[in-house]
């Protein structure tokens, strides 16, 4: 049985890899006694800006921007005047990805807070994962 743990930041995985094992060092993860230990750069995902809504940025009359479901984008960064996809971000989504789809059970190993929480739940989200509607185990 694999098992995948993801940490809020790589500081912590590599804490948790030597815990558990895991000291083979990959792209973006750890690997080992069958463990896979990855982890996010805290926030790699956010929610969409208005204009990804139809707005046409912050317009008082627009106020409140209450969408009947919000978008999750991956983290963007400032390149000159316009706003384009961390490739960092990218990279990272995808490796955990590839882990959460080849391992049995997940364990979220996030800071124990509302926001350690968010950040998994917007990653567990965003990458359409479905282990626990095929009887894999999720530990939070």
């Amino acid at each position: 049985m694999k098992t995948a743990i993801i940490a809020e930041k790589p500081s912590v995985g590599r804490e948790i890899a030597k815990i558990v094992g895991a000291n083979h060092k990959e792209d973006g993860f750890l690997s080992g006694n069958n463990y896979f230990v990855t982890w996010a750069f805290g926030h790699l995902l956010q929610l969409a800006m208005p204009e990804d809504y139809g707005f046409l940025g912050f317009v008082k009359e627009n106020l409140p921007i209450i969408p009947q479901n919000f978008i999750l984008k991956p983290r963007q960064v400032k390149e000159g005047k316009e706003f384009k996809e961390d490739k960092g971000a990218l990279r990272q989504l995808k490796i955990i990805k590839h882990i959460f789809d080849s391992c049995d059970t997940i364990i979220v190993a996030t800071d124990a807070g509302r926001e350690g929480e968010l950040i998994f739940r917007y990653i567990y989200s965003h990458l359409n994962c479905q282990n626990l509607s095929n009887g894999f185990g999720l530990v939070v």
